[in-house]
């Protein structure tokens, strides 16, 4: 028998990594039967899914990996511009040798991806520069918006780790926003910052979305 944090941690994986897909039924007595546990902490762990934002409850009282509507992209990705665009300057001031060293390492390891071979190597580094820029702009208002937001952004990633072609403009962006941060230059950080996200969400929307905008 495995424990409710086990149960949590497993399905969210699934869910992150777009092994479970948006609209997936989630079954209580299917999950139930594969952990061996009862039920009753299943639907614990369902309702703690739900209220992070991956699930959404039916009104049979099902549960399904929520689906991203088309506002909700273009609400994560505004939300995402103002605090990283903020967060990327803030590194610029803030950040120490270590995070430059790092960022330089990471610069390396992203221009060296063949994103057409290995897209979801791409989604795996650009998240870590996403990652190591909130850490260094040490606002935790800011972080603590942008964690609230980490879910929901991964969802939008199993989107973008479909399309290659905003996989390699991500690489350009990514690229273009750890030079500008070597450089120390924060209008560039922030300008560079807030023009990837919005690349990518008009991409994104265009990808999925063809006819909006015609």
């Amino acid at each position: 028998m495995r424990n409710k944090n086990t149960i949590y941690k497993g399905l969210k994986k699934e869910i992150m990594s777009g092994k479970l897909l948006p609209g997936s039924n989630l079954v209580e007595r299917e999950i139930s039967n594969e952990y061996s546990i009862s039920r009753t902490p299943v639907r614990e762990v369902l309702w703690r899914l739900a209220s992070d934002g991956l699930l959404e409850q039916e009104s049979t009282g099902g549960y399904i990996v929520k689906k991203i509507s088309l506002e909700e992209i273009f609400n994560i990705f505004q939300t995402r511009e103002a605090i990283e665009g903020m967060a990327a300057r803030l590194a610029c001031q803030k950040g120490d040798d270590n995070f430059f060293s790092n960022i330089k390492e990471l610069g390396e390891r992203i221009k060296e991806i063949d994103i057409e071979k290995k897209s979801q190597e791409g989604v795996f580094f650009g998240r870590k520069l996403h990652d190591l820029i909130i850490a260094t702009a040490n606002n935790v208002f800011l972080l603590e918006i942008y964690n609230k937001l980490r879910d929901l952004a991964a969802l939008t990633r199993n989107i973008t780790k479909k399309s290659v072609l905003i996989e390699k403009k991500s690489q350009e962006s990514h690229l273009l926003i750890i030079n500008s941060l070597e450089e120390k230059d924060e209008e560039k950080s922030e300008y560079y910052m807030r023009e990837h996200l919005r690349i990518t969400c008009r991409m994104m929307v265009d990808c999925f979305y063809p006819n909006l905008f015609k």
